[in-house]
């Protein structure tokens, strides 16, 4: 078990990023928290607990998922009530582990839907790095695709997306961030994209969603010049309130020793997707209209919505 402390503190540096590694790094924790109170008695263990998880969830403020883990959680571990804490533990551990085949379940119906949607050939846009978008890409290397992919800067985590595309043998190119949308437009002739394939952290209930900044000007090119956009994503990412905040991180991230302490500097690290400029979300239900998210939420993950309800077992998703 690694130290819970160093976990939180990558989390924090997102040298852990990305919405799911961030939801699994979030199940580690809680697993040792189970450790760290075990002693506890049974309600000292829940209360504290509980408090410590919700402050954990908060480490990263646009990552939803990692909270909606905490309240898959909660929903199943309040229907029922323990009389020890080893009790307590044991059923905190048996929903830890069925969280997590959740998400490798959701994930390989993911790469299978989003494969569906590439041709031979295809020159496809990618930006920052998703986990998610790189499986699916990797999954079609025999259709000859052409992948561009963006430096997402500041903290460049677009060469982790260069590095596991090149080492899988797709052809790959690196754009700076700025030259996403030329890539997409009608003025870039021979170079102009097939489609546009994106992760995203959070998707909210109306079907917009929020990545990495930039997202939204390359959502709009794509809009403008009728380009397919693509958000690849599972719905547990699901922003149910639409309270998820944009996240500004450290302005020394941007420039470590600026010019001058009288420049202001404003590092903002997410944007955001409007649903209308969204061609399809690829989850774990197929390729889907924005509009249709609240149905399959309601349907297969009510939980979301904070409803105390019989969690609908895996083989039936």
């Amino acid at each position: 078990m690694k130290n819970i402390n160093k976990i939180i503190a990558d989390i924090k540096s997102v040298k852990i990023q990305g919405a799911t590694s961030v939801s699994r790094a979030t199940l580690d924790i809680f697993e040792g928290l189970c450790v760290r109170y075990k002693k506890l008695d049974i309600k000292k263990f829940e209360k504290k607990f509980f408090s410590e998880c919700h402050k954990i969830t908060e480490l990263r403020a646009t990552e939803p998922m990692a909270r909606n883990a905490l309240k898959f959680i909660e929903n199943k571990y309040y229907n029922r009530i323990f009389d020890t804490t080893q009790e307590a533990i044991l059923n905190i551990r048996q929903l830890i582990k069925l969280f997590r085949e959740l998400i490798l379940k959701t994930e390989s119906r993911i790469i299978k839907n989003g494969a569906s949607l590439i041709n031979k050939d295809d020159r496809i846009l990618t930006h920052c790095h998703s986990s998610i978008v790189e499986k699916i890409l990797i999954s079609q290397k025999n259709k000859k695709i052409s992948v561009y992919n963006t430096e997402a800067r500041p903290l460049m985590q677009g060469r982790i997306t260069s590095k596991k595309l090149i080492q899988n043998g797709i052809k790959t190119t690196m754009i700076v961030d700025s030259a996403a949308e030329f890539f997409i437009s009608n003025h870039s002739g021979d170079l102009k994209m097939d489609k546009v394939m994106l992760g995203c952290d959070a998707i909210s209930i109306d079907g917009s969603a929020i990545n990495k900044i930039g997202s939204y000007g390359i959502s709009l090119a794509c809009k403008t010049n009728k380009i397919p956009f693509y958000v690849a994503g599972t719905l547990l990412k699901l922003d149910s309130q639409n309270t998820v905040n944009i996240e500004i991180r450290n302005i020394n991230e941007v420039w470590k020793n600026p010019i001058s302490k009288k420049l202001n500097i404003i590092n903002i690290a997410f944007d955001y997707i409007p649903s209308e400029y969204i061609s399809g979300i690829i989850c774990e239900f197929g390729v889907i209209e924005p509009h249709e998210v609240n149905n399959y939420i309601e349907k297969y993950y009510p939980w979301l919505f904070d409803k105390k309800v019989q969690l609908i077992k895996l083989d039936k998703i």
